[in-house]
């Protein structure tokens, strides 16, 4: 996995900032202090907790966000992930800057919800289409808009089955494992490329 950068995690916030900016000002206007926070809820974990894994923004930037294991995050691991930005925010902004220091470039909300941001092409969607999708779900209604396809591209691969494809022929050339072993292994791993 490649993890992503400050500037590019940056700009995806920034283009979701340009989205939510006009509905923040009218939910705003609805519920006094709280509607932008209100909009934020339905935005950001919805979003992220789709098969999308990632917001408008993250995805124009090429960006998904998924938890340690590579997988797409639970609703409660995002809507975590959303009230604990509030907190990388504070005392200027120190949380968000954690990811210039750490490891897997994890914010402070990043830690606390077990969430990584990482590189990755989104598919072409609908994005309107995907988050009324979510919210349909949220509601109990599991009939999903069956014009919205939002599959990984064709030519994605799963890093996971790639380097164990790559650790199995290590093992063949070691002689560790037999031919027959080899093959049958790694026709399993490849049905999940």
């Amino acid at each position: 996995m490649i993890y992503a950068g400050f500037w590019r995690r940056w700009l995806g916030g920034f283009i979701d900032a340009i989205i939510l900016i006009v509905p923040a000002f009218a939910f705003e206007k609805i519920v006094p202090y709280a509607g932008g926070a209100i909009l934020g809820f339905f935005y950001y974990p919805l979003f992220l907790s789709s098969p999308l894994q990632a917001t408008p923004g993250k995805a124009i930037m090429g960006t998904v966000v998924v938890d340690e294991n590579g997988q797409t995050l639970t609703l409660k691991a995002a809507i975590i992930r959303y009230l604990a930005s509030f907190v990388s925010i504070l005392f200027l902004g120190i949380g968000y800057l954690m990811n210039l220091f750490t490891a897997k470039r994890q914010t402070l909300h990043d830690m606390i919800a077990g969430s990584i941001a990482i590189e990755k092409t989104a598919p072409e969607v609908n994005y309107f289409k995907i988050w009324t999708n979510e919210i349909k779900k949220l509601g109990g209604d599991q009939t999903i808009d069956q014009n919205t396809s939002y599959s990984a591209p064709q030519n994605a691969t799963s890093p996971s089955a790639t380097k164990a494809i790559e650790d199995l022929h290590k093992l063949f050339q070691s002689g560790a494992i037999t031919q027959s072993e080899y093959d049958l292994k790694k026709e399993e791993l490849l049905k999940k490329i």
